[in-house]
């Protein structure tokens, strides 16, 4: 009990109240463009045409970056397979969920890249997405059964017999991390070599990313993450804006700076998922547990496995069973977080964890898409 309930010194309390932290966006640097984000208006289909003519003729614009143009990125991981399943933007016309980044434009300043932005124009084969997660819950599949503890007791028996007993449902909606200092990053080239100033929770993952992403030594990236204007868990992976900043100063050969609206910070990272919930206790008259079940279903990404764990506890139990399933739906997510994804395509997920001290334990998830 050091810490709980007692003050404890924020060491960086001070200059973030007062201005003096430096945050990923505010790093002064000679000739320094802008970057700005379109995104996709529908959560599932494919991107049919992408109009940037008008656009590329607006004051200050130097370049446009769509699924057209863009230099094709993120090789293969080794030892995958050549199966990657990770959100690799501008690589596909394909919208996996909606607020997905379809273009990035960079102009001299951030009002004319804002403004030239606007004027592109698409069009999409859009699909119906899948959008309630209660509505899919039939088509929940077990997620990560490994992690599960093996099947013990009579969860059935110990519950109907227990003389006292305590059954709910909990539904917890979709949370969104929206902390004071935006998404965003700075970075620049020279002599092959990137430095970028990133919100991040995580440097050497973000450093390594990036390595491979552009196929070059980890040692030639520089990542500075002086401060984090809170996060919440939303930075601990690499969201997808840092390789969309390098690329772009790459190509414009100047130090390149990309920042989210506050509407964009709702569909950029990761997100805490729509949560259905249900508890069963059981025990006998004095107290003594006998049973405990906890089945959650929880939506995640369409096309990463990522599930929130929320059974430590009924795990950990004498007797409980524990399963957990998960429906894939279309919304933006993170990656592990994020990764439901970045705010990507969201599968959601069901665990159910209950453990009698004689119980059973299994997994299942689904499949949907929300916007």
């Amino acid at each position: 009990m050091r810490y709980i309930g007692k003050e404890m010194r924020r060491v960086d309390g001070v200059a973030k109240v007062t201005g003096r932290a430096k945050y990923a966006a505010e790093f002064e640097m000679p000739n320094v463009a802008y970057g700005y984000l379109t995104l996709s208006t529908i959560a599932k289909g494919t991107i049919t045409s992408i109009d940037t003519s008008e656009a590329e003729k607006a004051p200050g614009v130097l370049q446009i970056f769509t699924h057209l143009n863009a230099p094709k990125l993120f090789p293969a991981t080794p030892g995958s397979g050549g199966e990657n399943t990770e959100f690799k933007p501008l690589m596909s016309p394909k919208i996996v969920f909606s607020g997905q980044p379809i273009a990035v434009t960079v102009a001299n300043t951030f009002e004319e890249a804002r403004y030239a932005s606007q004027l592109i124009k698409v069009t999409y084969d859009e699909q119906k997405p899948a959008t309630d997660l209660r509505a899919a819950m039939d088509s929940a599949r077990e997620v990560n059964a490994q992690r599960s503890p093996k099947p013990r007791g009579d969860f059935a028996s110990a519950f109907a017999s227990a003389p006292v007993k305590v059954e709910e449902e909990y539904n917890i909606p979709i949370e969104h991390h929206n902390p004071i200092e935006p998404h965003g990053a700075t970075a620049f080239w020279k002599d092959g070599k990137l430095t970028i100033f990133d919100k991040s929770q995580n440097v050497y993952q973000v450093r390594d990313y990036l390595a491979r992403t552009f196929q070059i030594e980890p040692d030639n990236v520089n990542v500075i993450a002086l401060f984090v204007g809170g996060a919440f868990g939303s930075s601990l992976n690499v969201n997808y804006y840092p390789s969309l900043v390098a690329l772009a100063a790459r190509e414009v050969k100047r130090p390149v700076r990309l920042v989210y609206t506050r509407r964009q910070m709702f569909t950029g990272h990761g997100y805490r998922p729509d949560t259905w919930q249900k508890i069963a206790i059981s025990a006998e008259k004095d107290g003594k547990l006998t049973s405990i079940s906890h089945r959650a279903v929880v939506n995640t990404s369409t096309f990463e496995d990522y599930a929130e764990d929320y059974f430590k506890v009924a795990r950990t139990s004498t007797t409980a069973r524990t399963s957990k399933r998960c429906i894939k739906t279309l919304r933006p997510i993170c990656r592990p977080q994020p990764r439901c994804a970045r705010r990507r395509p969201f599968r959601t997920c069901l665990r159910s964890n209950a453990r009698s001290m004689n119980c059973p334990t299994n997994s299942k998830s689904i499949h949907s898409n929300c916007v």
